[in-house]
């Protein structure tokens, strides 16, 4: 099980981080803007994130052409061994894709909507492909079914490329599809958060304290 943060916001993420669950942090430049920061400032989130445990960081190469999208590519994959490169599943971030993944690249084709998608991000060689969960549901499909057909296709034909599911609205939804083999979840901290607040975990951990500081008089 691969877990991420997809967030550049460094306070929610550090404390998450150190627990050792998460492999690694997600970005896109929507989300740089959201937390305030913005391409310039990507040396600065892959040092802060490999420093508090990240074994992986996505940042998104942007142009509006195949050979800016791999000039891109290549730059901040030189920020280090940690650095996944994602590229939107256009044309022509497709063909980035094959090519960064052709020169060892990790690459994530990010914005999948379609199953067919899949099929052309194996044939790329893409690492990851990244389908949005609750976009899908917004526009009226089936999220759910359409991301089991996606990991269903890739395992069918010995891929290896993974599914690594993005928007995200809350645990039960990673449940749902986690029974079905898919592996590999990213989300917004406050998602994360989820993990940890059980009404009756947080019972049990009362009643063993209370119990553990009575036996210790």
């Amino acid at each position: 099980m691969q877990l991420y943060l997809d967030t550049a916001d460094r306070a929610a993420a550090e404390g998450l981080l150190a627990t050792g669950l998460f492999t690694g942090v997600t970005t896109n430049p929507t989300i740089l803007q959201r937390a305030g920061v913005g391409v310039a400032d990507i040396p600065d989130i892959y040092r802060w994130a490999t420093a508090a445990g990240s074994r992986e960081v996505f940042f998104q190469a942007w142009g509006e052409d195949t050979p800016t999208l791999v000039k891109r590519g290549q730059e901040l994959r030189d920020l280090g061994e940690q650095v996944v490169v994602k590229l939107v599943a256009s044309r022509a971030g497709t063909a980035a894709c094959a090519q960064l993944a052709a020169a060892g690249v990790p690459t994530l084709l990010t914005a999948v909507y379609d199953p067919g998608q899949a099929i052309v991000a194996a044939a790329a060689g893409a690492t990851y492909i990244a389908p949005y969960l609750r976009r899908l549901a917004a526009a009226g499909r089936d999220g759910s079914g359409d991301v089991l057909a996606m990991h269903e296709l890739l395992t069918a034909t010995g891929s290896a490329t993974k599914v690594l599911l993005a928007s995200i609205a809350d645990v039960p939804s990673m449940v749902a599809l986690a029974r079905h083999g898919v592996d590999c979840f990213t989300m917004a901290p406050a998602v994360a958060e989820q993990f940890f607040t059980d009404e009756l975990t947080a019972e049990a951990v009362a009643t063993f304290e209370d119990a553990a500081r009575e036996t210790s008089t």
